[in-house]
């Protein structure tokens, strides 16, 4: 949900299967009802207090360039609208998508290390037929290093992986090696 200051609040989805981030294994969620996000997009949650965020944390000081779209493939309900919101910013931009695919990039945003950028997509009024496909490619300047959504989309397996340096990831395969295990 956002504050008037525009400020994101933050809760990561509790249930990760399939390849999907949700409120639990039952769609509604009896708590968090229809908020879904997957390596794709998703669907918007109930109302404004349960947006779906893709939440994107900058790895180093730097000016980002955001490539992308947002569809809304149904022909029913009244879309979604999506934003993009630095932590650093607010708002950078926002779009309104019923019926359509929309175009979502923003020319430039200055972040620092650890800066947050995350893409929102409410329900607008109703969360009827609120399905929608978001895909995003995020670029550093300075090097052209990208990340993409679809890409690089993680679970709870994932996400403590991608946090281990590289040494800690070859000492972990090590300890899960047979040979490390067993002496013959």
């Amino acid at each position: 949900s956002m504050d008037a200051k525009q400020r994101m609040t933050f809760t990561p989805l509790p249930h990760f299967a399939r390849g999907v981030w949700s409120g639990g294994p039952n769609l509604p969620d009896p708590k968090l009802g229809w908020v879904i996000l997957n390596n794709m997009g998703g669907h918007a949650g109930n109302d404004q207090q349960h947006a779906t965020i893709r939440r994107w944390i900058a790895p180093t000081d730097g000016v980002y360039t955001i490539n992308g779209f947002i569809h809304h493939p149904s022909m029913e309900g009244d879309g979604v609208r999506g934003r993009i919101v630095s932590s650093r910013a607010g708002v950078v931009a926002s779009w309104d998508v019923q019926n359509r695919r929309q175009d979502a990039n923003v020319v430039s945003v200055e972040l620092k290390k650890g800066d947050t950028l995350d893409f929102v997509a409410d329900c607008r009024t109703n969360p009827n037929n609120d399905s929608f496909q978001w895909e995003t490619t995020i670029r550093r300047g300075s090097d052209g290093v990208t990340w993409e959504s679809k890409r690089d989309f993680r679970g709870t397996r994932e996400v403590i992986a991608a946090a281990l340096t590289p040494w800690e990831q070859y000492a972990q395969v090590l300890l899960l090696a047979n040979e490390f295990a067993f002496v013959d």
